[in-house]
């Protein structure tokens, strides 16, 4: 990497839009490495992690997909998007999580409820994107892969951004391509989307997503698709 100045070093290169920068020693001396533009800053963005909403007896009635005998969608989507939120946080947004683990979600006692409730959310904190965190499930064992969903036409490049990168970063997954469906949200007034990371009812993949290491190179990688798009969708 180039720079005019006397020093820059970039200590992460695989991932180029999430380099650390810091202090670091060159020549015996510690010195400061130039701070890069931040490009996210002045965004809003809303993470839902999908399903785990309760109802005011704390009783979960939105549980979601399971892994035979392994882990459950909403512990995975709810990791993912807690170890997403600060990458994205550390290049300027502003991140908003629909459910927490000392704060879960409490809206409505349906489904259809509960989603038009997230989707509220994210217009009331005027959300630049809303990014909607699930795992697949199907009773093909065979099915396997990920998905990118999108409504909205507005959408579209975000779902394509993140789509890219999921494929990118996944060449042994199955791609099963950006689909336009109406349950992403039809509420939603900024660009929405919903990915299916992997298939939970997938042996080999159930395992993977059960692994907190694979939890995170999803993490990584959903900020890689956010950060493409706000950097190139706009541009002519």
């Amino acid at each position: 990497m180039r720079d005019e100045g006397l020093f820059r070093f970039v200590l992460v290169p695989r991932f180029s839009s999430l380099v650390t920068w810091g202090m670091v020693v060159f020549c015996g001396y510690l010195v400061r490495a130039a701070a890069p533009a931040q490009p996210l800053q002045g965004k809003v963005l809303v993470l839902d992690p999908g399903h785990a909403v309760m109802n005011d007896a704390g009783k979960i009635i939105n549980p979601g997909a399971r892994a035979r005998r392994g882990a459950y969608e909403r512990d995975i989507a709810l990791y993912v998007a807690e170890t997403l939120a600060p990458l994205l946080e550390t290049q300027g947004a502003k991140v908003y999580l629909t459910r927490t683990r000392d704060n879960p979600w409490r809206y409505g006692y349906s489904s259809r409820a509960d989603n038009r409730g997230r989707a509220v959310l994210a217009n009331i904190v005027r959300a630049d994107a809303y990014v909607r965190i699930h795992c697949d499930w199907n009773r093909d064992r065979r099915f396997k892969g990920f998905t990118t969903f999108y409504y909205r036409w507005g959408s579209r490049a975000l779902a394509e951004s993140i789509h890219r990168a999921m494929a990118n970063a996944l060449p042994g997954h199955r791609d099963n391509g950006i689909k336009r469906r109406s349950f992403v949200s039809a509420s939603a007034q900024m660009p929405a989307v919903l990915i299916e990371l992997a298939v939970l009812s997938n042996r080999a993949e159930g395992r993977e997503l059960a692994q907190a290491g694979f939890q995170a190179h999803l993490a990584m990688t959903v900020a890689e698709g956010i950060i493409d798009y706000f950097q190139h969708a706009h541009l002519p």
